[in-house]
């Protein structure tokens, strides 16, 4: 028995496109690309969409959906598919990179219909405040800033650089809005779900952030995670000290490849008598790093392996940076969080 699509999925984006329908938006994309088959790709999250949204595309584009079953963890991580277009979903574009025959559906967040989850956070935030989020509720920023302002905060929300596409977006890689007020306030305000993102901005800046939290309602702030993570990374470079063989990781993917990086960690290995050797991956996992005589890593791939897949890997998992700590080059009050930036 078949079933006709709901449309649920571009319920909450269609009302942000008065004009245009982002679904409208979306097969005009197609249709102008004179694409014949199209690749979905999808992050983890939105894979229960995947089957409604190629049913949708495929019966008002009469084109064939090729859905990408790998994993997907961002605009730096595009796949490889053999069709005419890719749609990338719910990620925007890193600027200083170039795609090819690629659609960002980014699918912004649905309108705010309340600010009760701002104002939960609003007593823990001091006068001069920076307003952070991800691409998702970047279209919500204005409305939270002119909310703040008149309850008596100052607030600043920080432009974009070459890897960011929005103001006050951040990436689990990048924290350069943050970064780019940090004279300015006296701590942060992150709109968004996750720790990730905003627990880079609390190691970057050492000023406090609280997360305002739009789907349970509540706020929090990251002082305890980031007490508890700390002693995680030390734990790590503790266990790594003793090292002699480390296994550099660098990754295939386009936004992530720091080869460069690579090479020059090796070398420093070598002049510090460790050996040192490289290992190109496309997904890091711990079942792909089993069975290789490594005392330790070194992981120049997306910054969130060593943070938060720490305890997945038997050999310590280290940042660049804490790489340097074990090898003396640098010191532990100059502990930093690793980033992947453009320059």
């Amino acid at each position: 028995m078949s079933r006709k699509p709901t449309h649920k999925f571009f319920s909450h984006v269609e009302r942000c496109f008065p004009s245009m329908s982002e679904t409208d938006r979306l097969l005009e994309v197609i249709r102008g690309r004179n694409a014949k088959t199209v690749g979905l790709q999808f992050p983890v999250g939105l894979r229960t969409k995947a089957v409604e949204l190629a049913q949708e595309i495929e019966s008002k584009a009469g084109v064939t959906c090729l859905v990408s079953a790998d994993p997907s963890f961002g605009a730096c991580d595009i796949a490889e598919m053999p069709v005419d277009l890719i749609v990338h979903l719910g990620h925007a574009p890193m600027p200083h990179l170039r795609y090819n025959r690629v659609f960002f559906y980014d699918l912004p967040g649905p309108p705010l219909a309340s600010l009760a989850f701002v104002d939960a956070a609003e007593p823990m935030l001091p006068k001069r405040v920076g307003l952070l989020t991800t691409t998702q509720f970047r279209g919500w920023l204005p409305r939270i800033q002119e909310h703040l302002e008149k309850a008596g905060h100052e607030v600043r929300i920080g432009e974009p650089d070459k890897r960011v596409a929005y103001a006050g977006q951040l990436l689990g890689c990048d924290y350069h809005t943050a970064e780019a007020v940090v004279n300015d306030v006296d701590g942060y305000l992150y709109i968004g779900t996750g720790e990730f993102h905003p627990l880079g901005v609390a190691f970057l800046t050492d000023k406090p952030i609280v997360i305002a939290d739009p789907e349970r309602g509540s706020a929090r702030n990251l002082a305890d995670l980031k007490d508890r993570v700390l002693r995680q990374r030390w734990a790590a470079i503790a266990r790594a000290h003793d090292a002699k063989v480390f296994g550099i990781i660098v990754s295939k993917k386009n936004g992530q490849v720091r080869m460069d990086m690579a090479k020059d960690l090796k070398a420093l290995a070598e002049r510090h008598g460790r050996q040192a050797n490289l290992f190109l991956l496309d997904l890091v996992s711990p079942e792909f790093l089993e069975g290789y005589r490594v005392d330790a890593w070194v992981n120049t791939a997306c910054p969130r392996i060593a943070i938060e897949d720490v305890l997945q890997y038997k050999q310590p998992m280290l940042t660049p940076q804490e790489f340097e700590i074990v090898l003396g080059e640098r010191k532990p009050e100059a502990y930093a969080f690793d980033e992947i930036r453009a320059y």
